[in-house]
């Protein structure tokens, strides 16, 4: 009985730091989830969740620091605060405007226009 040597799988090879690194930054800036990420790209989820597991999430994404941007006042509030309107201006032409101040936590408005500041993949 003959045997064959069996050889590895095609299109697999391990990847280098760089490569992983290239890639969990995609991952970041794509803002999909991981498994519709690896989908798209042909990567594999587990392969990535590794990476991940390693470097931490989104390695060399400018999204890990914080980033204080000017502001204008543009007239003194006279109304109550509840009655208020703030526009956030953001880029990609993002307008957010909020009526109701009170009932609108800062960090809430921020995570929204980020999400609607990424570019679409």
């Amino acid at each position: 009985m003959r045997t064959r040597k069996r050889e590895p799988a095609r299109g697999w090879r391990q990847w280098k730091l760089d490569e992983a690194k290239q890639a969990l930054t995609a991952l970041c800036e794509s803002g999909l989830p991981l498994a519709t990420f690896a989908r798209r790209e042909g990567y594999s989820a587990q392969r990535l969740r590794w990476w991940k597991g390693r470097l931490g999430d989104c390695h060399g994404s400018p999204e890990q620091t914080a980033v204080l941007v000017p502001a204008i006042v543009t007239g003194l509030a006279t109304a109550a605060a509840s009655e208020a309107v703030i526009t956030v201006r953001a880029a990609g032409d993002v307008v957010v405007e909020i009526t109701d101040v009170a009932a609108v936590p800062a960090a809430w408005v921020a995570e929204l226009v980020h999400g609607l500041s990424r570019p679409t993949p």
